[in-house]
């Protein structure tokens, strides 16, 4: 399939995120666009779930002010709250970072002053605990939105507001000016600001590389011009969302080539969730390939000796072919050992 016939959409037309998001959902309403497990069980949202929950997102952080070149800050796990709440302050022309969770209290303070964040978006708990502390030293926040409720009922700091509430207030706004998301969306220019993406911070504090809307997409069709993704992907996202790659493939090229997102229950359950789905294509750190090969190379320890010889024999087979160069492969090797291993870690579908 060649990549005209993918038929991406023209992001020159379509030149940031919410507008992408709404064109997608205006074509394909009902094609499931995310899927998240929570408690066990794969929930799907529809490019028309997408939007509108964005929206919803969107009109509750316009009701609290939050408008042009402000900055929000987002902290928690790869969650659907993560990415609303990112596309949503695209829509407002307000610029989003997000901040690592093993970031120390004063990283953390670092950024949020550094960016002049007006609004924080924190997972849980954990989260919300963090910003607090260090809340004082950061005189720019004003509003603090948790998603997960679970022991929050003892808070009481005026900052503080659950995304559902955030969102009943956009909805309350949807009512009364139904035309006002969309007004907001088409305001939105290429050159807007979208990401404020931290840099490694090996040598000093971290910087926030200003990434615009309009490069950013077109950078993504160059990526899948080389690499093309197609509806029927499923991609799951695992690796922080602050790290820009992670942006790319979750969230500006899903909404170019509308690949199905999936989000995992736990980072403790990637690799049986990723079992289950079965994704076309994985971004993963080089600490959880070598989780995985020290994995198989154990259980293999553990295996029937009679099992141990046929995973040396096709290794050796596999080695010969490799050998050979690039491209080459063993056909006994890959119907002994690696059609079954693949389909065991979940990698049956890979391309």
């Amino acid at each position: 399939m060649s990549v005209q016939s993918l038929a991406y959409t023209d992001v020159k037309t379509f030149d940031t995120f919410p507008k992408l998001l709404a064109h997608n959902a205006a074509n394909w309403p009902s094609e499931v666009a995310l899927r998240e497990k929570d408690f066990g069980i794969w929930n799907a949202y529809s490019w028309a779930d997408y939007n509108q929950n964005v929206k919803l997102f969107a009109l509750g952080m316009h009701k609290l002010g939050i408008g042009q070149n402000d900055s929000v800050g987002i902290i928690g796990d790869n969650r659907p709250e993560w990415v609303y709440g990112e596309v949503a302050a695209h829509a407002l022309r307000a610029m989003i970072f997000g901040i690592y969770q093993d970031s120390l209290n004063e990283e953390v303070a670092y950024l949020i002053n550094y960016a002049g964040a007006k609004i924080i978006i924190a997972e849980d708990e954990e989260q919300v605990d963090k910003v607090l502390e260090i809340t004082a030293e950061c005189p720019c926040v004003e509003h603090i939105i948790y998603c997960d409720p679970r022991g929050m009922r003892k808070y009481d700091d005026p900052r503080l507001m659950s995304h559902l509430d955030l969102m009943s207030s956009g909805q309350q706004l949807d009512e009364e000016q139904p035309e006002l998301y969309m007004h907001l969306v088409n305001q939105g220019k290429a050159e807007d600001v979208a990401i404020l993406c931290p840099t490694s911070g090996t040598t000093s504090n971290p910087k926030l590389a200003m990434l615009q809307a309009g490069p950013m997409l077109e950078h993504c069709v160059a990526y899948l011009e080389a690499d093309p993704k197609y509806p029927s992907d499923n991609y799951v996202s695992v690796l922080p969302l602050p790290w820009i790659m992670e942006q790319v493939y979750a969230v500006a090229q899903a909404l170019i080539s509308r690949i199905i997102v999936n989000f995992v229950e736990e980072p403790e359950t990637m690799m049986s969730d990723l079992r289950e789905i079965g994704p076309t294509f994985v971004l993963l750190a080089p600490r959880v390939w070598e989780s995985v090969a020290a994995d198989v190379k154990a259980k293999m320890m553990d295996a029937t000796r009679f099992k141990q010889a046929m995973y040396r024999f096709a290794m050796k087979l596999a080695d010969k072919a490799s050998a050979k160069g690039h491209g080459n492969k063993s056909k006994l090797a890959y119907w002994l050992l690696f059609r079954p291993l693949k389909d065991r870690l979940g990698f049956t579908y890979l391309r």
